[in-house]
């Protein structure tokens, strides 16, 4: 199955906000960046981390239902 999915990057630093043992942190690869699920929930969990601006990918994923 597929679907959309969003992930953000940081403006100031170009990292991508990551899950971190229950927590948002920041990683420096794509490939470890934390999918979300809906635009509204990527767009609140920047704004409340990513200070400078923020960009938001959007990106059609396979995944498990």
């Amino acid at each position: 199955m597929y679907g959309r999915v969003f992930i953000v990057q940081d403006r100031e630093s170009a990292h991508f906000l990551c899950p971190d043992a229950g927590d948002v942190g920041f990683t420096p690869w794509v490939t470890s960046a934390g999918a979300f699920d809906s635009e509204e929930e990527a767009i609140e969990t920047a704004a409340s981390h990513c200070s400078e601006g923020f960009v938001i990918f959007s990106f059609i994923a396979q995944y498990q239902p």
